[in-house]
């Protein structure tokens, strides 16, 4: 093997493709592509918000229902912070992804609705509900900072064949066995350790 695949010769290396435990749709360039299947039959949603927290730094929290001006002075001071001035509650999602460029397990939390509204669209069509894991997303990116648009598309998946839905279900099955849970996401817990955080 050489020292740099063709791929990291002609691309650059992507954010996008990091190896971390989260896929963040924000570390998608212009010109970029990454694909991957939802994994599962759960998701997790909820509202996130930044805080100013201690030091001036930015502190993300979440809740399960949408949270009120009360609800979120609570917080801050649960966690040492303010609340941001111009705060207001974004609504997330997240899925338990397989990430095909990176070959992982990973957690898919956002909240745009150019990504939200693309997914549950075909995620709410009878044949792709009933059989989620047969169809596969790719998403792409255009333009930068505030200006970064979003483009979803649903395409047949991969895993419909076997020599390629055998190592993503053993993955799946690991992570499962080993207390994945994505609903921790909402109380601030990593999905990877489940309960035990």
């Amino acid at each position: 093997m050489p020292l740099l695949t063709k791929a990291l010769q002609e691309n650059g290396f992507s954010k996008a493709s990091s190896g971390t435990g989260y896929f963040n749709p924000s570390s998608v360039k212009e010109g970029d592509e990454v694909r991957f299947t939802i994994l599962g039959d759960e998701s997790a949603t909820g509202y996130e918000l930044w805080l100013d927290g201690p030091e001036g730094k930015g502190l993300k929290t979440r809740f399960t229902d949408e949270p009120s001006a009360a609800d979120m002075a609570e917080r801050a001071t649960e966690l040492g912070g303010k609340v941001r001035p111009d705060t207001k509650p974004k609504q997330f999602l997240a899925f338990a992804i397989w990430n095909y460029e990176v070959e992982k397990v990973q957690v898919f939390e956002f909240s745009q609705q150019s990504i939200a509204n693309p997914l549950i669209a075909a995620l709410s069509d009878e044949e792709v509900e009933a059989e989620p894991h047969l169809a596969d997303f790719k998403i792409s990116a255009s333009g930068s900072g505030l200006e970064k648009r979003y483009q979803v598309v649903s395409l047949a998946g991969r895993r419909r064949k076997p020599a390629i839905d055998a190592p993503i279900a053993e993955a799946w099955d690991k992570v499962v066995k080993e207390g994945f849970d994505i609903s921790v996401l909402v109380s601030g817990g990593d999905p990877f350790k489940g309960s035990h955080f």
